[in-house]
């Protein structure tokens, strides 16, 4: 590499925006509920004027923003200036160092860096990992927690209008009542689509299990995160006992991955890129989910295009990720509103894809930011 392209490629600019995007109708899940997506959103400009984006989520309704951004620009922005944006695995482990454990905000960092990355070498980020052309990925639809009937009444409406499944988010209060939700919504769908259910680390390990003993008549693809992220021991007693299990909430970086495989937690690993820490880790997980034989979930959380666009990206580049539905490449499956991201993924585009989401051609992470929707949203 010449002098002069090698001083090009050095981090020059750092802006740091506070984000917030309205839902239309409130998201709930076990742990309350959600009217709004308040993300991070970081751009990183280069010597030579290529500009990347990336994001840091809140993880779901606990996560604060606010201190994401402080320990941006605070512990990480000042190590990033003057950077090579090209070596990306160096420049991510030493952000993990020091972001003091907030691994969700090394995450806007990395898909920055991914985003300069591929527009410097003229290619998609996927092809920055694997070249998997010829891969499509299909996409599957959350429900917020609702009664049964109503809850049906949008799983069909969804997988008649692009998805290729859904998942039932389950409040786990009375097993019976969550019974009721999945049963109504495995009657409303076509066998063809998959059903998964996500309790979000709700229930206590001895009604987890009772309510999966409730479930073993239907078809269904997983349940994910039966008991609290910690409880890796009642992770595993969920396991084989007809249905599959997913681990989500236990799953953040890399090393949570391998502890969840050493103490036979799951059958299904989802990760999500945006509490992963970005591309970088979340690949290692994905990694780490083939070379196990392991189903990869690629999902969603509360992330705007920039991390969607990044999810999507993944799924190409990931073999454990083939043939199953994620979330996460997909459009909001919270109502989200609108969105900075050009093109903003919603249903419409997803049906316009026929249930599949194209391979992304375009350089960089295949998306636009429209700069009038980020003034207009953000706080700071």
């Amino acid at each position: 590499m010449s002098t002069d392209r090698a001083h090009a490629m050095k981090i020059q600019d750092i802006q740091i925006h506070v984000v917030r995007i309205p839902l239309t109708s409130p998201y709930v899940i076990s742990r309350g509920a959600l009217n709004d997506f308040t993300n991070v959103v970081v751009e990183l400009t280069t010597k030579s004027g290529i500009s990347g984006f990336g994001e840091a989520v809140p993880v779901s309704i606990i996560g604060d923003p606010l201190l994401y951004a402080a320990v941006i620009r605070t512990q990480l922005a000042p190590r990033l200036l003057g950077r090579d944006c090209a070596d990306v695995a160096t420049i991510v482990d030493d952000m993990l160092l020091h972001c003091q454990g907030h691994v969700g905000a090394v995450a806007a960092i990395d898909l920055a860096l991914w985003d300069i990355l591929g527009q410097l070498q003229d290619v998609p980020v996927w092809k920055l990992f694997a070249d998997t052309s010829d891969r499509q990925v299909r996409i599957d639809y959350t429900l917020s927690v609702d009664t049964p009937a109503r809850m049906a009444e949008r799983a069909q409406l969804m997988t008649t209008g692009g998805y290729g499944g859904v998942v039932v988010k389950v409040p786990c209060r009375y097993i019976g009542e969550d019974v009721a939700r999945v049963r109504a919504v495995r009657r409303a769908i076509a066998p063809a689509a998959s059903l998964r259910v996500d309790c979000n680390g709700g229930y206590k390990r001895e009604d987890a299990i009772a309510f999966l003993r409730s479930l073993e008549d239907l078809d269904i693809e997983f349940v994910e995160q039966p008991v609290a992220a910690a409880d890796l021991e009642g992770m595993a007693a969920c396991r084989g006992r007809g249905i599959a299990i997913a681990a989500d909430e236990s799953l953040n970086t890399p090393q949570d991955a391998l502890a969840l495989v050493r103490a036979k937690a799951c059958d299904v690993m989802n990760v999500k890129v945006p509490k992963a820490g970005g591309l970088y880790q979340a690949k290692k997980v994905a990694d780490l989910a083939a070379a196990e034989g392991m189903p990869l979930v690629i999902g969603g959380g509360l992330a705007f295009g920039i991390s969607r666009f990044a999810s999507l990206h993944l799924a190409f580049a990931s073999p454990a990720a083939a043939g199953i539905c994620h979330q996460g490449p997909g459009p909001a499956s919270q109502a989200l509103s609108d969105d900075i991201t050009v093109p903003f993924l919603t249903p419409d585009w997803l049906r316009q894809s026929s249930r599949l989401a194209k391979s992304v051609a375009g350089p960089g992470m295949g998306f636009e930011i429209d700069r009038n929707k980020l003034d207009h949203y953000r706080l700071n």
